[in-house]
């Protein structure tokens, strides 16, 4: 099994730590939101989107639960997986669309609710 090599990398409008990679032929920055209270989670899925919207690369989001409100908000502009790894960590992994990511208003980083 291949060593995945991580880097940190600064995304504007982040606080959490995020890390990119290459995994197979895919670039990839990611984030752990993990214990993190709202709006941390949807603050930083914002700026790890913004980032990938007109880039060739997919982020991965590892956090507590399924962010259903940012489901709602990129549903035209990304697409996404989600894997659940145990009953409090499950795995998003968003892809964007090409042509619509990069009209997506990114501003709007507030929770609702």
């Amino acid at each position: 099994m291949t060593e995945i090599s991580k880097g940190e990398i600064s995304i504007a409008g982040a606080s959490l730590p995020f890390w990119h990679y290459r995994a197979g032929e895919d670039a990839i920055i990611e984030f752990d939101s993990c214990g993190c209270a709202c709006p941390i989670p949807m603050q930083n899925a914002m700026a790890g989107l913004e980032r990938i919207a007109t880039r060739r690369e997919k982020l991965i989001m590892i956090n507590g639960f399924e962010p259903q409100g940012l489901y709602e908000r990129i549903r035209d502009h990304f697409t996404w997986q989600v894997e659940h790894l145990s009953a409090e960590r499950v795995m998003v992994v968003f892809t964007p669309i090409a042509g619509s990511a990069d009209r997506l208003d990114f501003s709007q980083r507030h929770c609702k609710g």
